[in-house]
């Protein structure tokens, strides 16, 4: 009698453990799903946060390279992101004394409608 509930709950272990990696591998809601992955890649998504992780650490030469990164993708990527992406850009280059880069985004940015990139263009006149 031991030796059939100790093979039963063998079994319901391989059930649960095997359905746990089915769940891992293959569920469409997952983190680890390959499309979704290659999705941010493609879409600059991947990059933007990187960027913008990087800005809060100060890292702004790093924060700089993944925000350039995600301009190459500037037909794929959403337009308030792609505008983000071109004042945390003028600010990297601002904290880097590159100012004519910094002016260079900020005024695409504003030209886009956006309200912190064009004041941050009066700012850069004022100093």
């Amino acid at each position: 009698m031991k030796r059939i509930i100790l093979i039963f709950a063998s079994v319901i272990v391989l059930i649960v453990i095997g359905r746990l990696f089915y769940f891992m591998l293959f569920d469409k809601n997952s983190t680890t799903n390959v499309q979704d992955i290659k999705s941010d890649l493609q879409s600059g998504r991947y990059d933007y946060n990187l960027g913008t992780q990087k800005m809060k650490e100060k890292d702004f030469s790093g924060a700089e390279n993944h925000f350039l990164e995600v301009i190459k993708y500037k037909d794929q990527v959403e337009k308030d992101i792609y505008i983000n992406t071109l004042v945390n850009l003028g600010i990297c280059c601002a904290n880097q004394q590159k100012l004519a880069d910094a002016e260079k985004y900020w005024k695409e940015a504003a030209s886009m409608g956006d309200e912190d990139a064009a004041k941050n263009l009066r700012l850069l006149h004022q100093s």
